[in-house]
């Protein structure tokens, strides 16, 4: 800010007559001493009212310091939007940043504040995508987490299904342990093994084919508990390869708002396997056709699941199952990109069993198991799932424990 200081003049060397040439010579000719005719700045002849006089310079700079303070505490409100540090509103030089906002203002006061804001953003840290932290239940989803865990394990789960064009196998291992008394005195363990390969095959028009193939081991054991300690009536093993189950699945509707997902499943189990083998009843040689409908509602990272389904079981050889209806409701919980947990309780009823057509009393009931599970991507196509399960009823298994991996890879041609 340049401020005008008033020349020192005399009353002779001010009036109207002193315009002799004796009055021009060089030694006449200071700044102060200016004739009428003389326009030098320092002239401040009381005559002379274009220029502004002490009090109005004061008024200007006065003006001037509002405009600024304005002017700063609107560039702090801009620095507080795109993020830039604060601007001091007394224009103290407290940082090199609010020094250069003053500046720019004090040269420039009619500048528009958009050409501020940008100044200040062309002197803030680059911002290459959002690098602030995500809010609570949201993911940062990438082309690489397009794959992630949840959707995998939804998918062999039966939730989901494969894109078209694309394959999962799925090896998995299982064992189960049944505890069953059986005419009162004496109790039947059985100890499940069974090692499966399964597909799932992406097909178009949102479709997918499903095939299943088990190989089954088991243990029968047999104790008298009427007797002192417990003795071992017998202890059997039969295995054989178990029952074909082909199936197909599709998506009918997509989520839209409150609506889930929905889709429909039909299985067939073909009776491949045997009853028995060595004298041990295996869990083969059964006729079923299921219809299961699945409802997927999400709230990233949970999911929600809900399945209804009707088994009907039809006769082979002298034994004839009971019909069962299943319900179904899982929680699936997507810790990570990389790693999902679950939470399903599956719940079937199921009639009594007819053998040579004679029912049998009792052979009905209920069976509950709590399933809790944990699946991780090992690497790009690989995942690993492993679940545990607990019976809630007698007439489910005391618990079991099953292992899984599933390789998804593409198919060309679909």
């Amino acid at each position: 800010m340049v401020l005008l200081v008033g020349a020192i003049t005399t009353p002779g060397n001010t009036t109207p007559g002193n315009t002799t040439p004796e009055n021009t010579t060089p030694e006449n000719t200071t700044p102060g001493n200016t004739a009428p005719g003389n326009t030098a700045p320092g002239n401040t002849a009381p005559g002379n009212t274009n220029e502004p006089s002490a009090q109005q310079l004061q008024d200007q700079i006065q003006q001037r310091d509002v405009i600024i303070r304005k002017l700063a505490r609107r560039i702090d409100e801009l620095d507080r939007r795109i993020g830039t540090a604060p601007l001091d509103p007394a224009g103290a030089k407290s940082e090199p940043e609010s020094a250069e906002h003053t500046q720019v203002t004090a040269v420039d006061p009619d500048q528009p504040p958009q050409s501020v804001s940008q100044r200040a953003v062309a002197r803030s840290p680059k911002r290459e995508g959002n690098t602030s932290p995500t809010a609570p239940g949201q993911f940062e989803v990438s082309e690489d987490d397009a794959e992630r865990a949840l959707e995998r394990t939804l998918t062999a789960t039966g939730n989901l299904l494969v894109p078209s064009g694309v394959a999962e196998v799925e090896p998995q291992f299982s064992y189960t342990r049944r505890e069953a008394t059986s005419l009162v005195l004496y109790t039947q363990n059985r100890n499940e093994y069974s090692w499966a390969l399964s597909t799932r095959l992406g097909l178009p028009w949102e479709t997918q084919f499903e095939l299943s193939l088990p190989y089954n081991l088991v243990q029968r054991q047999v104790t008298d508990s009427f007797v002192s300690p417990v003795q071992e009536v017998s202890n059997r093993w039969g295995n054989a390869l178990g029952d074909v189950t082909i199936g197909v699945a599709k998506t009918f509707v997509h989520e839209s708002g409150w609506i889930p997902d929905l889709l429909g499943r039909i299985t067939y189990e073909i009776p491949t396997g045997p009853e028995s083998n060595n004298r041990v009843v295996l869990p083969s040689r059964m006729e079923n056709l299921s219809f299961s409908g699945t409802a997927v509602k999400r709230q990233d990272p949970l999911v929600f699941t809900a399945t209804a389904g009707y088994t009907k079981a039809f006769r082979t050889g002298t034994l004839d199952p009971g019909d069962q209806i299943k319900f179904q409701l899982g929680a699936f919980l997507g810790t990570s990109p990389e790693t999902t947990l679950r939470s399903v309780l599956q719940q079937s009823f199921f009639d009594d069993t007819r053998i040579n057509n004679v029912r049998t009393p009792g052979s009905g009931g209920v069976s509950s198991v709590l399933n809790f599970g944990g699946s991780s991507i090992v690497y790009r196509n690989i995942l690993v799932d492993l679940q545990v399960g607990v019976g809630l009823t007698d007439a489910a298994p005391k618990y079991s424990v099953m292992l899984s991996s599933t390789y998804r890879f593409g198919v060309p041609g679909i």
